[in-house]
């Protein structure tokens, strides 16, 4: 079970990820898109897709581990897949859903301006 200090600490370390990937995107558009009217629909749409791309992947990774680790054992003779990779893998995506949901936050609040 997770305590509360590890979760803090995916929850700062999300929300901190989150604001990098605004705060570049926002740069980039606002060069790009320098006098346009439609920045911030652009930078929500952008901040969207980024989300999701983060929740699909988090998932697609947290859930296909043991197959795909299973496949890299017999294919290419890796070291064996056990639990202790499994559990690793899993906190490394949990950080990366969890910023998904943030970029995500950030879009709709974004666009409710």
């Amino acid at each position: 079970m997770i305590d509360w200090k590890t979760s803090l600490q995916y929850l700062v370390r999300s929300l901190l990820y989150s604001l990098i990937v605004f705060f570049i995107d926002a740069i980039m558009i606002f060069i790009i898109n320098w006098g346009m009217n439609q920045t911030v629909d652009t930078l929500s749409f952008l901040l969207l897709v980024e989300g999701g791309i983060c929740l699909v992947a988090g998932g697609a990774v947290a859930l296909y581990s043991p197959s795909v680790g299973k496949i890299n054992e017999v294919l290419f003779h890796s070291k064996p897949w056990n639990a202790k990779r499994q559990k690793e893998l899993e906190k490394q995506m949990a950080v990366l859903i969890v910023t998904g949901i943030f970029l995500i936050i950030e879009a709709l609040l974004l666009s409710a301006i």
